[in-house]
């Protein structure tokens, strides 16, 4: 069981599911010592079962939690046990989406990772706070629940597919490393987790340019299941339509992320 989880109630209002079992663990740090990190930013660590294997590697942990019960856990673990422990800890007791991720990495220039087990409620903006900065991360490895590192790697055509899809993976390349079945958490959640790894694409875009991208996505989206020309008919007049490179009477869903790409540069003459 994870640390003081036995004596702390969690909050539903914080989404706070946590971890029971180590094997999910064991891999994340397996991967984390295949990308040669230094440092680690750890993300929500609720009861400490990841906090406490990142420590027992020669790494400099920070770990960012909102809840001050589990901070002060966290810090009574690291004061009593820190003369035994190979790694570092920081706890950083706040809101992760309120902690600066550029003004960390801008700390070191070491080889660093983002990591977490992350609550289903706010997982899209974590992602959206993390994929600006990949390009200096060597890599992020997230439990997620399944249904929604489905979105993060859906194909197009398929429901799992939207903007959310097009905008990671013209960031990221996301790998679905393995499901963890529910039975893995307390308290028992209604759907299974996953594990999913995401580092920087060979080819970085410029970030205004995915925003636009982003944009023209998030608002196709909104109609997946009419003809595009319904969506970007804000973008474009009637002139502009009849020259589109892209067929204006396929349905959002069934673009990839690369004639995303290509519409947008269309759209903004780009």
């Amino acid at each position: 069981m994870a640390m003081g989880e036995d004596r702390i109630r969690q909050k539903k209002s914080l989404s706070q599911v946590f971890l029971k079992t180590d094997w999910p663990v064991r891999k994340v740090v397996e991967r984390l010592q295949s990308l040669h990190i230094t440092r680690v930013l750890e993300i929500g660590p609720g009861g400490g079962i990841l906090t406490r294997a990142l420590v027992e590697q020669p790494w400099k942990v920070t770990a960012v939690e909102k809840d001050h019960r589990f901070a002060e856990k966290l810090d009574d673990y690291y004061a009593a046990k820190k003369g035994e422990l190979p790694g570092s800890l920081t706890i950083v007791n706040e809101d992760v989406l309120k902690f600066d991720l550029g003004e960390w990495l801008d700390e070191s220039n070491e080889p660093t990772a983002v990591v977490g087990n992350i609550p289903y409620a706010i997982s899209t903006p974590i992602i959206m706070w993390i994929l600006p900065h990949l390009h200096r991360l060597k890599g992020v490895e997230l439990l997620v629940q399944l249904e929604f590192a489905a979105r993060l790697a859906g194909v197009a055509g398929t429901k799992d597919y939207g903007s959310l899809s097009v905008y990671a993976q013209l960031r990221a390349k996301i790998e679905i490393e393995c499901k963890v079945e529910r039975a893995c958490f307390t308290p028992v959640p209604a759907v299974d987790s996953a594990l999913v790894f995401m580092k920087v694409r060979p080819q970085t875009l410029p970030d205004d340019f995915l925003r636009k991208v982003e944009t023209v996505a998030r608002n196709s989206f909104t109609q997946r299941r009419k003809k595009l020309r319904n969506a970007i008919k804000q973008f474009l007049d009637e002139e502009k339509m009849a020259r589109c490179p892209i067929d204006l009477n396929r349905r959002p869903d069934t673009l990839t992320p690369e004639e995303y790409m290509e519409l947008t540069r269309f759209i903004y003459s780009l």
